[in-house]
């Protein structure tokens, strides 16, 4: 009998799983038993604490992630007190800015993308929610002395879980960022070969080929992301971050490059000649011989045989050869160079070894419709739970503005956030039981006995933290633990209250619940607007390349366009599969930078003030018609543009002709990427309801 995949995770866990939920039970234990020592208020929040810290187990990201723990508890324990000083007269008043704070920090967690420093605005918010509700409700305390009290339990609560979890993954079974980094790159690049591949093969299908590019483009970013906390690993770990980027970068150059190539081949056949068909042919076996092998060694081998190969038959060339296959081969060969730079980053991951290149991170697309879209969800299930609170005087409806408010924070930023809530939901209405009918009645015969604390609080925990272990059921392990401390409340002063236990797990429950609700109903943007703004800045990007005083770099366009391709590959999500041709516009739009900068390098390096007028209008004409293919149309202006910059280079008379053909080449190239684009979307700017210069029609 076969188990199902998420029973499995429980009753047969592997290794890492059963030593993953130990090290929570360690953290735990010991974060609870300080508090207890040192007498602390709520000793559960600790606890909390640790869990949230566990999530992650490799050393690394457990110190980033403490670091932003503290730190944004310190902040908003700061905002808390100040929301006190000056507005506890008028808790309404008081209810208000602290629903102001959460959306701004709710928004605020939608620009950056690393989950470490999400938590940390995440803890930002609800530690404020803590120190303010918590006085209010207990008008007894709202004496300076009282609220300095609760603001320094509440801090001190959750840094000694932060700190007991910190010390637990860097002294028991610790497990490093820099071996998830290999896993992470050894992925991304087996990713890119088959992709490599793919666009080469001509029995590919263009479902296939978009299927493809967006599991590779998901797989870069939590080599981007987790390459932060590998400066935490010792003296290498800055050299294996820069290594991390590198492989991001040149996975992004790859996809830009081949897809030039293939294009070529599958819409402009007529336009192969015997020596570009040599090429395809060699490209496309040598990918298939890297893809299949199992020796980065080896195919460190095939790249260096394939790349003298192709710099043999560039050579070889007759003098008579098109601009446009000149063009092609020097991509070939630009391609045979950034797989050898991947491959020698992925080497430095694995052997330590420095990394000369220091490119930009991934830098995460910000938006302000996204940002508040985000923002207003928390807020709005934070008020709801305020309405709540205000309208029934229950203590238990506290809970409803505490763990929501936490998870639509955390879980904004997944791919599917109302599948991971519902999940959380389902095993949250477990905890009450489980509490209620094995927890509570085992602990009060065990007369404080803190080892029975323990066994007894550990048991339903560990078995969370299984689940917790594994992503498949990170939620559902998840909405089990946090509800369970906060009804259990470990400490020096357990209450046995049945009812209470009751009423609160049915807050926590229908708090969830509503998080849950406000994601099905308030969604970021993914519509018509979303994707011109994501047109847009790429095309200003572009014309940015055109201006000496804004120099960009390959790995800086890189940066900014890599999370705009994930937001694009959203959009298609949205769109019946007949309309999904926005990821082809991004993907195409890097392309764009990388050809326009490769060009404006080789102009550039000339004094002729006219033949530098002329590049400068001609990208700005790139970018024109970039945005004009996006609605649909051909701009002519490109063409005429092109004509100019051709004669400006041959007037010039300081250009090497060799040069002088690469160019034209590309820019032949790239106007028949313009017609070709601006075919296909002809009618989805109808669709989109946009007419010219992307304004609504009526």
């Amino acid at each position: 009998m076969t188990l199902p995949p998420r029973l499995t995770v429980i009753l047969t866990p592997e290794r890492h799983s059963v030593l993953f939920a130990l090290k929570g039970i360690i953290a735990m234990g010991l974060a609870l038993y300080l508090s207890m020592l040192m007498q602390l208020e709520r000793p559960y929040w600790a606890l909390i604490s640790a869990v949230f810290l566990q999530v992650r187990p490799e050393t690394g990201l457990v110190i980033e992630k403490g670091l932003c723990q503290i730190g944004g508890t310190l902040v908003g324990g700061a905002m808390g007190l100040l929301i006190l000083a000056t507005l506890l007269p008028y808790p309404f008043m008081a209810l208000l800015a602290l629903t102001l704070w959460i959306g701004l920090n709710a928004a605020a967690s939608a620009w950056v993308r690393q989950a470490n420093f999400i938590y940390g605005f995440a803890m930002a918010g609800i530690t404020a929610t803590l120190i303010v509700v918590i006085s209010i409700a207990n008008p007894t305390t709202t004496s300076s002395v009282g609220i300095f009290h609760v603001a320094n339990a509440r801090v001190s609560e959750i840094i000694v879980g932060a700190v007991c979890a910190t010390l637990v993954s860097n002294l028991l079974w610790p497990a490093r960022v820099s071996h998830l980094l290999q896993k992470h790159a050894r992925g991304a690049l087996n990713q890119t070969l088959a992709y490599l591949e793919l666009e080469l093969n001509p029995a590919g299908t263009h479902a296939q080929r978009h299927i493809q590019v967006d599991t590779l483009l998901q797989s870069i970013f939590p080599l981007s992301d987790d390459s932060s906390a590998v400066l935490y690993e010792g003296a290498q770990g800055p050299g294996r971050a820069r290594a991390a980027t590198v492989i991001c970068h040149k996975t992004l150059s790859l996809i830009a490059r081949i897809r030039v190539i293939g294009r070529l081949m599958r819409n402009h056949g007529e336009l192969l000649t015997p020596a570009l068909e040599d090429m395809l042919e060699s490209l496309r076996q040598s990918f298939k011989r890297m893809r299949e092998t199992q020796s980065a060694e080896d195919a460190m081998e095939e790249v260096q045989s394939l790349r003298q190969q192709l710099r043999t038959a560039s050579g070889e060339q007759d003098d008579d050869a098109s601009p446009l296959q000149r063009r092609f081969f020097q991509v070939a060969l630009n391609l045979t160079a950034d797989i050898i730079l991947a491959l020698e980053a992925n080497r430095a991951l694995h052997f330590s070894r420095e990394m000369q290149l220091r490119p930009q991170g991934l830098k995460p697309y910000r938006d302000l419709q996204i940002a508040a879209a985000v923002g207003i969800r928390s807020a709005l299930v934070f008020m709801i739970a305020a309405g709540l609170w205000i309208g029934t005087a229950s203590p238990m409806a506290i809970m409803l503005m505490i763990m929501p408010v936490i998870f639509t924070i955390l879980f904004a930023r997944l791919p599917e956030p109302d599948v991971v809530l519902r999940r959380a939901t389902i095993t949250s209405v477990l905890a009450a039981p489980v509490a209620l009918f094995f927890t509570l009645p085992l602990l009060a015969l065990s007369n404080g006995d803190f080892p029975l604390l323990i066994l007894i609080l550990g048991a339903p925990l560990f078995v969370a933290l299984l689940a917790i272990s594994n992503p498949t059921t990170l939620a559902y392990g998840l909405g089990f633990c946090t509800p369970y401390i906060i009804l259990v409340q470990p400490g020096n002063a357990m209450d046995f209250d049945v009812a209470r236990v009751a009423s609160n797990g049915l807050a926590i429950t229908g708090g969830i619940f509503i998080a849950f609700m406000m994601f099905r109903l308030i969604t970021p943007p993914n519509g018509p607007g979303l994707r011109r703004r994501l047109i847009r800045d790429t095309a200003d990007d572009l014309a940015m390349i055109g201006h000496h005083r804004h120099r960009i770099n390959e790995e800086g366009f890189n940066a900014r366009m890599a999370d705009r391709l994930r937001w694009l590959t959203i959009c298609d999500k949205a769109l019946p599969e007949e309309r999904r041709h926005f990821t082809d516009l991004g993907l195409t739009g890097l392309n764009l930078g990388q050809v326009s900068l490769w060009v404006q390098g080789r102009i550039n390096t000339h004094t002729s003030p006219a033949l530098q007028d002329s590049a400068a209008q001609w990208q700005q004409s790139l970018a024109d018609a970039y945005q004009a293919c996006a609605r649909g149309h051909s701009d002519d202006r490109f063409r005429a543009d092109s004509e100019r910059l051709k004669t400006a280079m041959a007037e010039a008379g300081n250009m090497e002709q060799r040069n002088q053909e690469l160019i034209t080449g590309a820019v032949e190239r790239i106007a028949l990427t313009f017609e070709r684009m601006a075919s296909r979307l002809a009618g989805t700017a109808q669709l989109d309801g946009t007419g010219e210069n992307g304004s609504k029609t009526g």
